[in-house]
């Protein structure tokens, strides 16, 4: 089976997170793999200079591509980085123009913008029940916190309050509708607050459809090349020698199947 992995150096969880995200936009038929914060840092440690771009070079022994994934935290910051000869976006910049089989896509604004394209899903998931997106009381509180465009709850430069800062917001305020008395307890309502931890596990409660995408580009930009890389990836294996082999149907079904994603928007 193709597989594509993904790798956010700068979280596990979102590491997770995404991993989620992308098998829930791809289905079955790529496999998802991920690659750690640890990973990078381990690279790097080994050898400074080139050691991401062996890092990649040995991923791409058992992946067919390697999909980077890193915030894009607003223009300020992002030039300030660039600015940095060894910072990330530099150092991963360098290796994905090196490398034909290595790409890298932002994340904007951070990966909780990704989350919150889905408010009621995010409910689900504090209300640990995924019949929560069924009850028109909380279809009409997630529908109140629910933004448009979540690339405009912008971090207008690094430790500036952004997208994480606005889901903390948003988890005290499902906490308090769960339990009202959590308003006059603000150390309990603090332990249950939004945490970078909780993303992977929200991510499982996240829809991902035509409607959620609209909601962030990056996202949108991510669930397309995802799917075209599927189709190619796919058919590629077909055409190297497997066209005759008993789960070639499997495969031709799997290229339908994302094709069919692509043209209705992930809308299923």
């Amino acid at each position: 089976m193709p597989s594509i992995r993904i790798w956010t150096p700068e979280s596990d969880f979102d590491s997770q997170a995404v991993r989620c995200i992308a098998e829930k936009i791809i289905g079955n038929g790529i496999k998802i793999l991920e690659a750690s914060d640890r990973a990078y840092k381990d690279a790097l440690k080994r050898d400074q200079k080139d050691g991401l771009k062996k890092q990649v070079n040995l991923f791409l022994k058992t992946s067919d591509l390697v999909i980077f994934l890193i915030d894009y935290d607003g223009i300020q910051s992002h030039f300030q980085r660039r600015g940095e000869p060894n910072s990330l976006v530099n150092k991963i910049t360098e290796v994905v123009n090196s490398i034909d089989k290595a790409i890298l896509i932002y994340i904007k604004q951070e990966l909780e913008s990704w989350l919150l394209v889905d408010c009621l899903g995010i409910c689900c998931y504090f209300t640990n029940d995924e019949n929560t997106r069924k009850k028109q009381d909380w279809i009409k509180f997630a529908r109140q916190i629910q933004s448009g465009n979540t690339e405009l709850i912008v971090e207008a430069e690094q430790g500036g309050k952004g997208s994480k800062e606005y889901l903390e917001k948003f988890s005290d305020k499902i906490n308090c509708k769960i339990n009202p008395n959590l308003k006059n307890k603000p150390n309990n309502l603090k332990q249950k607050r939004y945490s970078e931890r909780n993303s992977p596990e929200i991510a499982k409660y996240i829809e991902i459809n035509q409607q959620a995408l609209a909601r962030n580009e990056s996202l949108k930009d991510f669930s397309e090349y995802l799917l075209i890389a599927g189709i190619r990836l796919t058919w590629l294996k077909l055409l190297n020698g497997e066209a005759f082999e008993n789960h070639s149907k499997i495969k031709f079904q799997s290229i339908v199947s994302i094709s069919g994603k692509l043209s209705l928007g992930i809308n299923h």
